[in-house]
């Protein structure tokens, strides 16, 4: 029981200390949430790894959310998750929030995981493009391409209902064919507004290409086209919402 209480003052000390790199008091307290057998050692842990804002302490968290035995610990983890802020944290929350057998670790899990994706700007909700601008296969075609590209800028791509830093609106501009001298030639412009949680505008960008081939590859060629414009907004998205 003495030993339990020291490790519990220990881990009160270590939420009181100011944060620095490299912190071994950090370290101390991802050691209790891995091996500890005590729940409320373990508990305490990762409620101090949460204070202390480490991301050093991630790993630790996330296998703590999603296989610690104790509901209280997963739950602890789950907060520490959210309050640390890290989209890197969205896959196991989004697992635990779905699968936990405890309902109130899967409670909790929603709610961070909810808090995560709201208060990270690089975590983004990509609509279904709109826009008077080429066919149903091309809107789908600048969406698989902007969430591949914005993966690559390091954006977190959650569904267009779920909480984000911001909402994307794409739009498919124009999509225009024109064939000649056994040549057949695709020029393609879309745009991008991002919404933040506020509801305000953050940024909006436009991007086009225009790509060349033989004829009878119109529909791939104006994929490849959508593609290179995906990736020019998503490279204009990530100098801005920065």
């Amino acid at each position: 029981m003495a030993l339990r209480l020291g490790l519990l003052a220990l881990l009160a000390a270590i939420a009181a200390a100011p944060a620095r790199a490299a912190d071994p008091l950090v370290e101390r307290a991802v050691r209790a949430l891995a091996r500890d057998p005590s729940v409320k050692v373990r508990t305490q842990a990762a409620l101090v790894l949460a204070q202390r804002g480490s991301r050093e302490a991630l790993p630790a968290l996330m296998h703590a959310v999603a296989a610690d035995d104790e509901p209280a610990v997963r739950i602890a983890a789950a907060a520490a998750l959210a309050r640390i802020g890290d989209v890197a944290a969205r896959e196991p929350l989004d697992a635990a929030a779905r699968a936990d057998p405890d309902d109130a670790v899967r409670a909790a899990a929603k709610k961070s995981l909810a808090d995560l994706l709201a208060a990270s700007g690089r975590a983004v909700a990509l609509e279904e493009p709109q826009g008077h601008g080429g066919d149903a296969a091309a809107r789908g075609a600048l969406k698989e391409a902007l969430a591949r590209h914005l993966r690559r800028q390091g954006f977190a791509v959650v569904p267009a209902g779920d909480p984000a830093g911001y909402r994307l609106k794409p739009a498919v501009l124009s999509v225009e064919v024109s064939r000649g001298g056994g040549r057949i030639a695709v020029a393609v412009k879309a745009s991008v507004v991002a919404v933040d949680s506020q509801g305000r505008m953050a940024a909006m960008v436009e991007g086009g290409a225009r790509l060349r081939a033989a004829h009878g590859a119109e529909k791939q060629l104006a994929a490849r086209a959508l593609d290179a414009a995906a990736g020019t907004l998503s490279e204009d998205l990530a100098a801005r919402l920065r």
